[in-house]
């Protein structure tokens, strides 16, 4: 249930704390007071589509905060366990929107999204205006509502229509991926040149590394080779300019004075050394050389088998584990394409099967539809009744597909709600045919028949009395107070029998201070003088307050008489 609502900077409200009770809480006011605000405020909190035109001007920022004990069903418990919210004793709500239009959103002090905001909400509370019924004049949204009063009895047949669903769609997906005797040749000879073209190239795990490698090497090796003849050459020529060369040369020149220096003979030995090092290094050289022939048709190769290495993974993946997958899914797919008229046959007499079971599981739902719809029907007509409209008649229409192929998950039925407010009329779809104060009581008494069914522990009606007035006002006061006893009702009016129903009334009013208007909120004490303001009148003391007072005991009885 809403405990505490918290309103900050919202249209005319500069700051405002509303404690709400169980049973029916009623706000009434004024036109122009702001009850609109406090309903516009609600919708903020719980994630409905907001602008920056709410955020009282001069302000940078609005607030709601809203506060909620006694919340928890299965429903709601699944749903926070989805969204890794643990579930607390209350359930703090909180949303906040700049001027830049950011909003931020909170659960029990945790951030979250403005959808998962609403999908929480949508649990919670229930909220119906004079201008909320767009869903129920849609009649897709028929199929859903009938279903959940009829949850109970339809629970096993639905259950097993969409387990025969799931068998039959799961079935005419994996035939469809044979496709047709022409499309499967295709298919296969797509996957045979793929399959043929993958283990003709036959990739190496690593070998397109192991390519780059050896290419890095071989453009060095031209590099190296280059580097080492040009060394070899200096170091011995071909003619007389080669080092060893020279070392030969300056030792004849010094023998041909060795005789007449002592030291001449010291200096050949180490030119004689140098000469051997030399020669050493020059045979080093050749042997490099030898192993380092350059041999360009390898190199062209090398270089033919990387590009067709890297021309496979490219088509297949990107990489060797990505054509690996590739290629054994492209052998399985083969193989199952030539396996394929066995199975096709296979899956075309199961489909005929699960078809067959399908049809008959949707046509028990059918059934039960039909049953609960027939008791609905009852329901709807004697609570339109006491609302005023006893002369209507009511009636759920119920299509059945007539093809597998249209059956779905929800069964074979499309639903739409019809309705004859006055006798002679013809039945006609909801949004055709009903007025605003019909709609208001037709709504009225859907609640008054759905109420508990749901398990939302809050209904918020926002002048739901439009266009109702006379014995009937007494009437919708009697529905709105039954509700009230299993959850708690909000409800925002200017009728004074409902009004008067009140377990707690707040008077909604507008004041000027220090220059601006607000809006301010007050639980009353006794709401006699409300009651008998509503009722009116040309001498308000005289009739009215008497008026109210009855009003008031009336209602106290009938609400003595539900306990």
């Amino acid at each position: 249930m809403l405990r505490q609502l918290l309103i900050e900077n919202i249209a005319l409200i500069d700051k405002l704390e509303l404690a709400l009770g169980d049973g029916l809480n009623i706000m009434s006011g004024e036109t122009g007071a702001g009850k609109s605000i406090i309903i516009d405020s609600l919708n903020f909190v719980l994630g409905e589509r907001a602008d920056k035109s709410l955020i009282r001007y001069g302000t940078e920022y609005a607030v709601v905060q809203a506060v909620f004990d006694e919340y928890i069903n299965p429903q709601i418990s699944e749903y926070l366990d989805s969204v890794g919210i643990d579930a607390e004793d209350v359930l703090i709500l909180r949303r906040k929107m700049t001027v830049e239009g950011k909003n931020e959103c909170r659960i029990n002090g945790r951030i979250a999204t403005l959808s998962i905001l609403k999908g929480l909400t949508e649990l919670l509370v229930d909220i119906h205006g004079q201008h909320e019924h767009q869903s129920l004049l849609k009649s897709a949204n028929h199929i859903t509502l009938l279903d959940s009063i009829g949850e109970t009895k339809l629970f096993n047949c639905k259950a097993e229509v969409q387990k025969e669903y799931s068998n039959y769609t799961s079935l005419k997906r994996e035939l469809g991926k044979y496709g047709n005797g022409d499309e499967r040749e295709r298919r296969l000879d797509i996957l045979k040149y793929q399959i043929d073209e993958i283990e003709r190239v036959n990739v190496g795990e690593g070998e397109e590394e192991s390519l780059l490698a050896q290419r890095k090497r071989i453009r060095n090796t031209e590099k190296i080779l280059s580097a080492l003849q040009s060394a070899k050459s200096s170091l011995d020529g071909y003619d007389s300019g080669g080092i060893a060369a020279q070392i030969k040369s300056s030792i004849s020149a010094l023998n041909t004075i060795s005789s007449f220096d002592d030291d001449i003979p010291a200096l050949n030995d180490r030119l004689n050394s140098a000469k051997l090092e030399i020669d050493d290094i020059s045979e080093t050289l050749s042997d490099m050389l030898d192993k380092l022939d350059f041999d360009s048709r390898s190199a062209d190769k090398l270089e033919d088998r990387l590009e067709e290495v890297r021309g496979v993974l490219r088509k297949y993946g990107g990489n060797y584990e990505s054509l690996q997958s590739f290629y054994e899914n492209a052998k399985a797919e083969a193989d199952m394409l030539s396996n394929a008229a066995e199975r096709v046959a296979e899956l075309e007499n199961e489909i005929i099967k699960t078809g067959k079971s399908l049809s008959e599981s949707a046509a028990k739902l059918t059934a039960v539809r039909k049953k609960v719809a027939s008791e609905f029907e009852k329901s709807m007509v004697r609570e339109l009744g006491d609302l005023g409209m006893g002369s209507s008649t009511f009636k759920v229409q119920i299509e059945s597909a007539e093809q597998i192929d249209e059956i779905g998950e929800n069964g074979a039925d499309k639903i739409e709600f019809l309705i004859s407010p006055n006798i002679g009329e013809p039945l006609k779809p909801l949004a055709k045919i009903i007025s605003g104060g019909e709609m208001s009581r037709f709504m009225l008494a859907l609640k008054n028949i759905v109420a508990g069914i749901d398990g939302i522990g809050t209904m918020v009606f926002d002048e739901i009395d439009t266009g109702i007035s006379g014995n009937i006002s007494a009437v919708v006061s009697e529905k709105l107070c039954n509700i009230s006893r299993n959850r708690q009702v909000i409800a925002v009016t200017h009728m004074p029998s409902l009004a008067a129903m009140a377990d707690s009334h707040y008077l909604i009013s507008k004041s000027a201070e220090n220059g601006k208007t607000l809006t301010r909120v007050d639980l009353l004490i006794d709401d006699t003088d409300e009651v008998a303001r509503l009722i009116g009148g040309n001498d308000y003391s005289k009739f009215a307050v008497p008026h109210a007072k009855e009003m008031k005991a009336w209602a106290d009885r009938y609400k003595a008489g539900l306990k």
